[in-house]
């Protein structure tokens, strides 16, 4: 899934610039050189915001994806049917609990680029709620195979409830983030 996903970005970027392309040309036909101008300027900026958001979408994937594998391991070590032993799940539980620090202060590392100011402060919200979701899940890690992390759901619902408003706003499909960093 990792190694197709810079590939259906790069589909959903080419799919927005055509479709932007399209209504622009409609646009320029029924308008003035003036207005035709202004709006040719207004549509190149919201495809250029919408590329910058689909291209900070792809770097928080990736950001989160390089070091959150050890908690899903972790997780399905508890479920397999060959489990591992309490030593080897101990040492697997810290690890997932470093991994799950680790992606929370890179996601509050991750920059909001220049163009996404408009968006700033609602990104970063959101980022603070899914930083939050992984630290929840850090502190809370069970050895029972049937654990629920609902805080940590919850916190990760809102992260994507967040972005959703943002991506809405800028004219663009709510992504689910669950789908894509959930290995």
């Amino acid at each position: 899934m990792k190694r197709f996903l810079p590939l259906v970005m790069l589909l959903f970027v080419f799919v927005a610039a055509c479709s932007n392309n399209g209504n622009s040309n409609e646009n320029n036909s029924n308008t003035t050189t003036n207005s035709e101008s202004s709006e040719e300027t207004s549509s190149a900026n919201e495809s250029d915001v919408k590329s910058d958001l689909l291209d900070f979408q792809l770097n928080l994937i990736q950001t989160v994806n390089k070091s959150d594998s050890p908690i899903y391991e972790f997780e399905a070590a508890k479920v397999a049917e060959e489990k591992p032993s309490d030593e080897e799940l101990a040492t697997m539980k810290s690890d997932a609990e470093s991994a799950a620090k680790t992606v929370a202060e890179d996601v509050r590392a991750t920059e909001i680029p220049a163009e996404l100011e408009t968006y700033k402060s609602d990104i970063e919200a959101a980022l603070e709620e899914l930083a939050k979701s992984y630290e929840t899940r850090a502190a809370n890690l069970s050895d029972d195979p049937g654990a629920t992390y609902e805080e940590s759901d919850a916190q990760f619902a809102s992260f994507e409830e967040k972005m959703a408003t943002v991506y809405e706003d800028a004219g663009l499909t709510a992504p689910s983030f669950s789908a894509d960093l959930v290995d």
